[in-house]
This record gives structure tokens, sequence and C-alpha cells, in this order.
């Protein structure tokens, strides 16, 4: 069963009201603009919430007004509900602007269901702390906690970075390794760690990566020799004795490595939720043939969110799994695919192929 069931989400950005419901797959496409990276960014402001940088968060964005739909004049609440666990357990927090450009939490609400006892959820309110929100301290409140504990294992990723000063190419800490980091920033130490404990994972990775990369022979991954506590990403070439940094990767084919040690690594290092916003960015179709085969696969357990651009990528998924982003009114809108109205289509087409004929919307409009 899906981890996130419902999240409704009010004056976000471009998201003027939604309310989505999540399956195991969830693949979000939609042209520019439309509201696909807001979507995904909402898991990262919970995130922020989580952490207590909320207001973190909003300085980086440029304000409040800048979070909110259309600005303050426009929108003066935010609001967030997101349901898991077949909503037997809920989260809802409410956010208002201040003077000072700030987003401060209204008012929050953990929520507790025994559907088999009882007809609606207990709710319990809980108070915020300073100008964060209360579901970021610890509490010793039951509901409170566990609602916090789920939150901290829904992770978005962005392996985007692939620059000369990408985190993935910089020299790491080797104990870095409880999980792999939003931005591959421990790839090496996480690598290093799977080979010494997890073999198995270990291995499926480095073979993975040799069906997109035929000349790679495997990771070069040893503590430095002048400081036993860094590492750094180092590989071997086929039929050579000599090893190459990250460096020497194209960008291409270091995305991949990230997205493989993502998806491949052991389950229970798994979060229970993967969002990945664009995935396919720089990979050959290949790739991304073989990285939907990887993201289906870790949907048996987990529960996995994407936007994408990649009209091959979308071929490899069912109707059921996209849902299409319109902006409708200024606002985004999400449809999810109804198989049985494209059940004639898919005779003939493939879902890319319809998605490029405008057959199931998510391509620039006028509004």
């Amino acid at each position: 069963m899906p981890e996130l069931n419902t999240i409704s989400i009010k004056g976000f950005k471009s998201i003027s009201s939604i309310e989505v419901k999540l399956g195991a797959i969830n693949v979000v496409i939609g042209p520019n603009g439309s509201g696909k990276s807001n979507f995904i960014g909402v898991f990262s402001f919970l995130h922020s919430i989580r952490e207590g940088h909320l207001q973190d968060y909003v300085i980086k964005a440029g304000g409040a007004d800048k979070v909110l739909h259309f600005g303050t004049k426009i929108t003066n609440n935010l609001q967030i509900h997101i349901k898991f666990e077949d909503e037997r357990n809920q989260y809802r927090i409410n956010l208002q602007p201040t003077d000072a450009d700030e987003l401060v939490p209204e008012s929050e609400w953990v929520y507790f269901w025994d559907k088999r006892n009882y007809s609606e959820p207990y709710k319990e309110g809980i108070a915020r702390i300073g100008k964060e929100a209360s579901i970021s301290a610890p509490s010793s409140k039951k509901v409170a906690n566990y609602v916090r504990e789920h939150l901290d294992r829904w992770r978005l990723y962005h392996f985007h970075d692939t620059s000369s000063s990408s985190p993935m190419k910089k020299t790491m800490d080797i104990n870095d390794n409880r999980y792999l980091r939003p931005d591959g920033s421990n790839l090496a130490a996480f690598l290093y760690f799977l080979r010494e404990k997890h073999n198995t994972s270990y291995s499926l990775i480095r073979r993975t990566v040799q069906r997109v990369a035929p000349f790679f022979d495997d990771f070069q991954l040893e503590p430095q020799q002048l400081n036993s506590e860094k590492i750094r990403l180092e590989w071997k070439h086929k039929g050579s004795e000599a090893y190459f940094d990250a460096s020497a990767l194209s960008d291409g084919t270091l995305r991949f490595i990230a997205l493989a040690t993502l998806f491949l690594q052991p389950i229970h290092y798994q979060p229970s939720v993967i969002l990945v916003d664009e995935p396919e960015l720089g990979l050959h179709p290949y790739a991304i043939t073989l990285l939907t085969s990887l993201i289906r696969q870790a949907s048996v357990n987990i529960q996995v969110i994407i936007s994408t651009q990649s009209s091959i990528l979308l071929d490899h998924f069912q109707p059921e799994d996209v849902l299409v982003a319109d902006r409708v009114d200024g606002g985004t809108q999400f449809t999810r695919l109804d198989p049985v109205k494209l059940d004639g289509w898919l005779q003939d087409y493939s879902l890319g192929q319809l998605w490029e004929k405008n057959e199931l919307g998510g391509r620039p409009g006028a509004e």
C-alpha cells in the first residue's frame, strides 16, 4: 500500500488549490511553468518545516510574498494537509504571512484514525514554537511523534549539479553513510559502505552502471592515504590499471550512478517516499529506459513521485501512473489519466506519442 494517500495544497506558489490522490508510482507531466516543480517542491517545503527551517526556507525563497500564490495581496493563507497509511495518520498546517514578510504557523493538527472502531479521526492541535512549526520539535505526544517520524522518511533528490563544483565530485567524510543525501554529496561514502556491508546491493549497482557505461569496470573506493577519514568517488576503466575521479565521467553517467544507487540500495535504507524532479536530465534514451525499470522495481516496496519532460520515460508507465499538470485560470491543476478512456488510443500509440500529439493535455496553451 502506498505511504501517501492524499495531499491537499492551497496557496503555494503556482498552486491555488488542489487535492491529489497518490499511487505507488506518480509520474507528473506538463509544460514549463505548469507547476510540476512546485508540486514536487511542496515536499521540500514540508521537509524544511519538519527540520525547523521554515524561516530559512522563506528567506531563501525571497519572502512570504514569493511563496504564496500570486503574493500576499491575493493569498493570505497557505494550507497543506497530508494523509498517509490509508488515512490512519494525517498532518495539517495553516501558515500566515507577517508584516515582516515571514510565514508563521497559524495552526497545526495531527490526526489518528482507527477506522475499524471510529467513524472519524481523532484530532489533536499542536502549538507552534516561536516562528517554527511544532512538528519540528520532539514531543511527548504520541500522535505528533508518529507523524514526525513519517515526515522524516520522505526525501526529495536533486542530482542535477554535475559541474566542477558538484558535491558528488568533492572529497567526502567516509563515515557520512547513514543514508544517501538528497544532492549525492556523500555518494562515494555511501557506495563504500554498501561495498563493505551490503555487497549484493553494491554488485547490482555496479552491474547496472556497466549496462549504461560499458567502459566502466568498478568503483575505486578507498580512504585517502593521507587522511583516512576522507574519500572521493573514483573508478576504474575496463582493461586498464588506471583509475579516474568523477570529473572524468560524463554528466549523464554521473547522474545515472547516483540514480542507480538511490533505487538499488537495500530496502531498509530507502526512504518510504522518493521524489525526483526530472530524473531523465542528461541521460541517453537507453539509460532512461533502464531507469524506468529501476523505478518500477523500487515501487514494489516504496512510493515514487517524479516529474518529467521526457516522452521516452513516459512510454514505460501505465496511464494510471500519470498525473497531468495544466495551468487553469492562472493556477496549477492536476488530472490523473483514465486508462479506460485511453484504451482505444493505446492500441496504436504509446503514452509518449499521445502526449506529443496533445491528446493527454499537459502541453503549452493559452489560459
